[in-house]
């Protein structure tokens, strides 16, 4: 088995040179590529990554112009060669040193498809008031549509067989691509498995991007998804619960 680790990234000078450093340290149990995706960075970010010694294990895709993350996420499910794919951000808020235990049931064949999720069984935990009522409120929705039982729809510890990824037919572009991905798992009948993970959350003079208004995209991703045509794909089931 192989690994594919996507990186998004767009103006994080700061911190994506550490973080590649950081997955690089991890014993993942298998070969694996990085393969990072920069969105038109104007604060140094290219630079930080084109001064990077080439290496086996890395691909870098510069992108002309700022695309959204999920455009990036899905330009390196597209570029992955390896048997299973992973998203993880650039900004240090997630540790990479919880991948084993992210791919653990992937590996064991329990699944094809595991989140990592900054809430389960830990509650708010260092999350801001706000955002974690935001993202309850939509995981809620998510849950209730496709009667799941998933606590962290937004976490950017996704995990999911290569083969499963390229057949979701994604195509959000923005931060919604987080709901995207959740909820065609959860209408292809997928079990999603969770994982707890800790998080560091950053504020927004640290570069967080997110804004009240990614809330309504990713509704309506949600909701997209769920009332869409059905186009031949397998009925909305109960199957995306997560292990209590």
């Amino acid at each position: 088995m192989k690994l594919s680790i996507i990186i998004p990234v767009r103006n994080e000078r700061d911190t994506v040179v550490p973080l590649i450093e950081r997955v690089r340290a991890v014993d993942c149990g298998m070969p694996r590529e990085l393969i990072v995706v920069d969105g038109a960075s104007t604060d140094g970010t290219r630079e930080a990554l084109q001064a990077l010694a080439p290496a086996d294990d890395l691909v870098l895709v510069l992108e002309d112009a700022a695309r959204g993350k999920g455009r990036a996420v899905r330009t390196g499910f597209e570029r992955a060669t390896g048997d299973i794919v992973m998203v993880q951000d650039a900004d240090l808020e997630l540790d990479p040193s919880e991948i084993p235990s992210l791919l653990a049931p992937i590996v064991a064949g329990e699944t094809r498809v595991v989140f990592g999720s900054r809430f389960k069984g830990r509650g708010r935990g260092p999350t801001p008031l706000v955002g974690y009522a935001g993202n309850r409120a939509l995981t809620w929705a998510a849950d209730l549509l496709f009667f799941a039982r998933l606590t962290d729809i937004l976490t950017g510890y996704k995990v999911l067989r290569a083969d499963l990824a390229r057949s979701l037919g994604l195509r959000c572009n923005g931060f919604d691509l987080d709901a995207e991905i959740a909820c065609r798992a959860l209408r292809a009948g997928e079990k999603i498995v969770e994982v707890p993970v800790s998080y560091a959350p950053r504020g927004v003079d640290e570069g967080k991007k997110l804004s009240p208004g990614v809330g309504w995209s990713v509704l309506r991703a949600i909701v997209r998804v769920r009332f869409a045509p059905n186009a031949g794909a397998a009925p909305v089931a109960a199957t995306g619960r997560s292990p209590d």
